[in-house]
Formats: structure tokens, C-alpha cells, sequence
């Protein structure tokens, strides 16, 4: 009896481990309807596409992914495809220990996607129920060519980056039709509404998720404000890497002229580290972030060589940042091609986090100009106004 006893306990606690692991693991079933994407990936909102946190294969329309998640934290789910299109539509899920189903349509039904299972991705559901019927009516907007103006998209699409004439056309307040307008100021409104959750739900990671979403998708944001709420997620979350992130955000998107360059340090093409202050103290220096795969990266790249032959004698350089993936063979054979004269660095796979740093981690590349001081003169100038500046500095 005593023997019976001891196996009974025995297996009770084993079934007690079992059952806890079970809820210890994050256990997403997926299936797909309608496409033959070979895979699916996972992107935080601050990672480029080519660059997926996750990657899960679709084997006979199904794909499966188990994992332990230590913090959890929202990611954008795209078709496989995207990674090589950069582009695609996104369904939102929360990695979390729980038993997750998923249901992935083809990209033209991807608004039909479902996620079902683990809290926070109901309670990120309900929260975003309007912002869910905003995205559908923007995807029908953009469709019908009723979004933006025919003149700025067409500026937007040039490939020599017609900066002056998207400019001009924000001046005049063409960017957007009237439709467009019409939509911008509902969904500002949608998207106040979700902050104010935010600041009043400190405790959930769906706030924290909300506020990086907030910084992403502004172009300026209120430094102070931002720092705030901040403070507040960072002390409830002390040892979640949104910490980094969101710090490097506020940093980033707040720079513009006059205010200080940010220093990294990457490494050249033969793996030695480079930190730029080293390399621009005392000098007025263009900071290029481009990438083999971003057309108006390298437009204006390549609309910087003569300016930079005409005073690299004078005090002035230019510092190349490449934003590449898996290896450097591509970015060598561009480069032995194009006989860029300026020193260049690598950030592969994002790892020096270089554009996140600079409030830019979507985004192919960026233009920086900085004066002798480290001070910014300058963020996306032309050739020309770069010129205007070192005339005026250098002369």
C-alpha cells in the first residue's frame, strides 16, 4: 500500500513538470490558406525585413515553432516573400508562453489572418480593433491611387530622390489628397487613443509595444513626453531589451541640426573596428548610411563624389556606413565597381544597431552632415546643399 502510494505521488508530480513546461513554452500552430509562400518570418518593428528575428518553414500548408520566450515582445508576421520584396502586409502577434494558432492567407486576403491564444495577443486584439479597420480602408486608398498626390509619388519614386520638389510640394501641402488628408486626421485621432492607453496600462508590454509603434511611425516626436512614459515602461520592464531600443529611438529620432552627431563604432571591410568620432574630429563630415539594395541610397551617394573630390583637400570627408546581409560580397563587388573614393564600414545584419541609433531602423539610409564641433549642420542634404555648406566653412 505504502509502495502504491509513493507511485501515486510520483506520478502526480511528474504530471505537475509536464503540465508546467507545457505553459513554459511558446507554441505557435500555423496553417496557411490560399498561397504558396514556403515561409513565414517574424520581425520586430524596429528590424528591416531582411533581417528576420524568426523564420519558420511551411511544410504541406502547415508550420510549427516552439520556443521558450523569457520577454515577451510583439512582432510583425509577413509572407516568407517579403524578405526579398521588402515589402508585404503584416498580421501583429505577441511571442508568448502560450498555445498560439495562426491562420495565414495569401497577400491580397491577409487582412483575414487570425491569431487566437495567450493574453496579451487578446488583449492587444481588442485595443487595435479600430486601427485593424483603418489599415483595411488605407490598403483601398493606396489601391485606388487615392492616398497620396500622383506629383509627390511620382517625386517619391524617382530614383535621383528628387529631394527639392517633395520639398516643394510639402510647402504647398500636396503630399496627400484631400481623401488622404481626410484619412490622416482619423487615424492620428485612432492612434492618440492607443498612446493614452499606453500611459494609463504601464504594465502591460502592449503599452510598451504601442509606444516603440508610436516613435516608429513619427517623423518628430516630443522628446520630453516620450522620455516620460519611457521612465515609466523601462521601470516596469528593468531587464526587457524594449529598454535599449527605445532609448536608441529617442536618441535618434531626435536628431536634426543642432544637435550632436551619434558616435558607434563598426567595422571596415577587413573586419577592423572604426569609431567615427576618430575619424571626423576636427573636420566637416558627411555620415552616408546606405546599402547595396536601397536605389536612392546610391543615387545620392554617388551625387556626393564630386563635392567630396573638390574638398576632401580642404577638411572635409565622408564616411560610408553599409547596411548589408549575411556577408560583404555584394557590398566588395559594388564598391571594386564603383571606386567610391571615401573610407567605408559595415553594418551587417544590423548588428551594431547603427540606424536603429540613428532613429531610422526601417529604412535603407540617411544622409548626416556634422560641422568640426560634432554639431549636425544638416539631416538628407543634396549635393548642392552640402556644397552651400562647405563654402561657406571651408572658403
Amino acid at each position: 500500500m505504502k509502495f502504491s502510494n509513493q507511485l501515486v505521488l510520483l506520478f502526480t508530480a511528474l504530471l505537475l513538470i509536464n503540465c508546467s513546461k507545457k505553459e513554459d513554452v511558446c507554441h505557435i500552430h500555423g496553417t496557411v490558406v490560399d498561397t504558396d509562400t514556403e515561409s513565414v518570418i517574424l520581425v520586430r518593428p524596429y528590424e528591416d525585413l531582411t533581417e528576420p528575428a524568426i523564420e519558420i518553414p511551411v511544410i504541406d500548408g502547415k508550420f510549427e515553432y516552439i520556443a521558450h520566450i523569457e520577454n515577451p515582445e510583439g512582432y510583425q508576421l509577413f509572407s516568407g516573400k517579403a524578405k526579398e520584396t521588402r515589402r508585404g502586409q503584416f498580421t501583429l502577434i505577441f511571442l508568448e508562453n502560450a498555445d498560439i494558432n495562426i491562420t495565414v492567407h495569401s497577400e491580397e486576403n491577409f487582412d483575414k489572418n487570425t491569431v487566437e491564444g495567450g493574453p496579451l495577443n487578446k488583449e492587444y486584439k481588442t485595443i487595435n480593433a479600430e486601427a485593424e479597420k483603418l489599415s483595411q480602408e488605407l490598403e483601398k486608398l493606396r489601391k485606388e491611387g487615392n492616398y497620396m498626390t500622383k506629383a509627390y509619388l511620382n517625386a517619391l519614386n524617382n530614383e535621383n530622390n528628387s529631394k527639392h520638389k517633395m520639398d516643394s510640394l510639402r510647402s504647398l501641402d500636396q503630399v496627400y489628397t484631400p481623401k488622404g488628408k481626410a484619412f490622416n486626421e482619423k487615424a492620428s485621432k485612432i492612434y492618440e487613443s492607443k498612446i493614452k492607453w499606453a500611459e494609463n496600462n504601464p504594465s502591460s508590454i502592449v503599452s510598451y509595444y504601442l509606444f516603440l509603434e508610436n516613435i516608429l511611425i513619427q517623423d518628430i516626436i516630443d522628446v520630453n513626453k516620450t522620455y516620460k512614459l519611457y521612465e515609466k515602461l523601462s521601470n516596469n520592464f528593468p531587464n526587457h531589451p524594449y529598454n535599449e531600443v527605445a532609448l536608441n529611438l529617442i536618441k535618434g529620432k531626435s536628431i536634426k541640426a543642432g544637435k550632436k552627431f551619434i558616435d558607434f563604432t563598426a567595422p571596415d571591410l577587413n573586419g577592423n573596428p572604426i569609431t567615427l568620432s576618430t575619424q571626423i574630429e576636427g573636420k566637416v563630415a558627411l555620415l552616408d548610411l546606405w546599402a547595396t539594395w536601397c536605389s536612392p541610397c546610391i543615387a545620392k551617394s554617388k551625387s556626393m563624389v564630386p563635392v567630396y573630390n573638390d574638398y576632401k583637400d580642404k577638411g572635409f570627408t565622408v564616411i560610408g556606413v553599409a547596411r548589408e546581409k549575411d556577408d560583404t560580397k555584394r557590398l566588395t563587388e559594388f564598391l571594386e565597381k564603383e571606386k567610391w573614393p571615401w573610407q567605408q564600414l559595415v553594418d551587417l545584419d544590423g548588428e551594431n544597431k547603427i540606424w536603429q541609433k540613428y532613429g531610422i531602423p526601417n529604412s535603407g539610409g540617411e544622409l548626416i552632415l556634422i560641422d568640426k564641433t560634432g554639431t549636425v549642420l544638416a539631416v538628407n542634404p543634396t549635393a548642392e546643399e552640402v556644397r552651400q555648406h562647405l563654402e561657406k566653412t571651408l572658403n
